[in-house]
């Protein structure tokens, strides 16, 4: 039988080792601790501390009952749990802002392209160039706010394509623009937005165009601003599929695309990346060298 005294904490937790006969695991202690407000977790006070827990504040062992020597034992691990949490949270707001300038910054730069098409004195339309086998990277601060994961926060992108016996490559401009396109927009691994067929405007610019998702039937709006930059308006559901939705999220997410060219970006990160130990002119060129030596096995 559990002291009353004793904080609700520590009795769930000796009843789960009794039931299940097995040892804690630090995830067991986020129970109560992840019920905690944030504040709480960020400050030495605990919601969930009872008698016992507010007498150690005077005294380190206020509890002399027979599972004493347990309860604080389970009182030292807790507290490293909630210390752990605390860096875990700290980690993740801080992971959580830098992606969120980054987004940010990429959003001023479209926006910054949809100002210029906007206020240009002659609203001419420019040839759109052919966007098969194209993919955009998407930014959205908002989309951040609300879906950011420090464990797991993937590129967003969409893409677009057109299957193997429409393929525009194989054929001339402006030819190319009357094949159907399809599409697939990529938030998460919980995002299954497939959209097309579909023809792809001639020209760019400021006019929105919708598309209907192949599942669920949502409406995706785009504005091709450019070659290199799109905007793209997406509902909730997609953003949160499988997911509950917050009640105050928006009902729809705006996201500014930036084309991205692998192989670019590839040679992009190859310059950038210093050689290695192993990597010097020796062991790259050399017949001797290792990157020479590893084919022959």
């Amino acid at each position: 039988m559990v002291d009353s005294n004793l904080p609700t904490w520590y009795s769930r937790l000796s009843g789960l080792i009794a039931k299940e006969d097995r040892d804690l695991n630090p995830e067991d202690f986020d129970d109560d601790l992840s019920s905690l407000s944030a504040p709480s977790i960020d400050s030495d006070a605990d919601d969930d501390e009872d008698e016992v827990d507010r007498d150690d504040t005077a005294s380190d062992r206020s509890y002399n009952g027979s599972d004493a020597d347990f309860y604080y034992e389970l009182k030292a691990e807790r507290q490293e749990r909630k210390m752990e949490l605390q860096e875990m949270r700290k980690y993740h707001e801080q992971a959580k802002d830098s992606q969120r300038t980054f987004d940010q910054e990429k959003e001023r730069e479209v926006q910054e392209m949809y100002d210029a098409v906007k206020n240009a004195k002659k609203q001419s339309e420019s040839p759109l160039k052919s966007i098969a086998g194209q993919s955009f990277r998407l930014y959205s601060v908002e989309h951040v706010n609300y879906c950011y994961s420090s464990g797991v926060y993937p590129s967003k992108y969409v893409e677009f394509y057109c299957l193997d016996e429409d393929n525009p490559l194989d054929r001339p401009s402006p030819a190319r623009q009357a094949v159907q396109m399809h599409g697939h927009v990529y938030l998460n691994s919980d995002t299954d937005c497939d959209f097309g067929p579909f023809f792809p405007p001639k020209q760019t610019g400021l006019d929105e165009f919708q598309l209907i998702s192949i599942r669920g039937k949502h409406k995706l709006t785009f504005q091709l601003l450019s070659s290199d930059y799109l905007k793209l308006k997406i509902p909730r559901e997609v953003a949160f599929a499988n997911r509950d939705t917050p009640t105050d999220a928006p009902e729809v997410f705006e996201f500014a695309g930036i084309r991205f060219d692998r192989e670019t970006e590839k040679a992009k990160r190859k310059r950038k990346r210093s050689q290695s130990p192993r990597e010097t002119w020796f062991e790259m060129n050399h017949p001797m060298g290792r990157w020479n030596q590893i084919w022959l096995y």
